[in-house]
């Protein structure tokens, strides 16, 4: 019984020092953007925050969306927390939407998750709370954030972003087997940007959802913007990472960012996928996106966490 009891109480002890590392707590910045904000217990010197953006989809503050389960923005912020980093992640404004019933998918645009982010900015900026702010910009949310980072961050990451605009992106995966739509798509596209209309009589699989009338002005909107001409016009230090094992974003992307952003700091990490798991076989990388309890690859804090020490 006494051995228990020591067993026991060892374990209370343990448990209540892993939880006192970081304190989390829920931030409501409008009605549309809520998230949640780690707070070590001992912070680093440096009083910084890091900001995560997230990625394509209906995506939450941890990394999750329907279908979907990583916990990697979650991770990610406890392993910078451990470090006695500052973390914040949200909701994207489309989780409130469905929760409240006012969302309208014709009505959405890219750049209302640039004014998102903006928001949350100039929301910690006016604290006076933080002595630097690191906008983390994760898949899709590479680009909000390039666009957003002038408006109040000291420093800009670039997590498994891609490099060229959207609309190459979209050819390229709709006519992986069918290289010979290519160019036709690339008409499509070209007449779309020009007329907000969808006119274009090319059969591919998997159009019909990507091209449906009620998210054209959506993709018009994000078409427009070039990563590589927007990276290259920041002036504050920027971190371009990728992990070689990403099934979403080849490291030709952050390549290309890196080419556009000579002075940046590049990172491939060996391993990492899209969700920021340590996955060598494809298998295993692909049932990363279910795996809520698999950790992010270490290596990427480690990163972070350099690019940090030396702002």
């Amino acid at each position: 019984m006494k051995t228990r009891y020591i067993l026991a109480l060892c374990l209370f002890t343990f448990l209540t020092q892993a939880q006192s590392n970081f304190s989390a707590q829920e931030i409501e910045i409008n009605t549309l953007l809520k998230g949640t904000l780690i707070t070590p217990a001992s912070p680093d010197t440096s009083n910084t925050l890091v900001i995560l953006i997230a990625g394509s989809g209906p995506t939450n503050r941890n990394g999750n969306q329907p279908g979907m389960s990583t916990n990697c923005y979650k991770f990610l912020g406890q392993s910078l927390a451990e470090k006695g980093i500052s973390f914040f992640s949200y909701d994207k404004r489309i989780i409130a939407q469905v929760i409240q019933k006012t969302m309208d998918e014709k009505t959405l645009r890219f750049d209302d998750m640039v004014t998102d982010a903006k928001t949350i900015l100039q929301h910690f900026s006016n604290l006076k709370k933080y002595a630097k702010i690191v906008l983390i910009g994760h898949s899709e949310g590479s680009l909000v954030g390039m666009l957003a980072a002038p408006y109040g961050a000291d420093a800009f990451v670039s997590l498994a972003g891609a490099g060229r605009p959207a609309d190459e992106i979209l050819i390229e995966q709709l006519t992986r087997n069918k290289p010979e739509q290519k160019e036709a798509l690339r008409q499509c596209l070209d007449a779309l940007k020009a007329t907000q209309k969808w006119t274009c009589d090319v059969v591919i699989p998997g159009m019909e959802s990507v091209f449906r009338p009620t998210v054209l002005p959506y993709l018009c909107s994000w078409f427009v913007h070039n990563p590589a001409k927007i990276i290259r016009e920041l002036q504050l230090p920027v971190l371009i990472i990728n992990g070689d094992k990403d099934l979403q974003v080849p490291v030709e992307d952050a390549a290309l960012l890196k080419a556009a952003k000579p002075d940046a700091v590049y990172a491939i990490i060996p391993n990492m996928n899209h969700v920021l798991k340590n996955t060598p076989e494809e298998q295993a990388n692909r049932l990363s996106y279910a795996d809520g309890k698999l950790p992010i690859e270490p290596k990427l804090t480690e990163v972070i966490m350099d690019f940090i020490k030396k702002l």
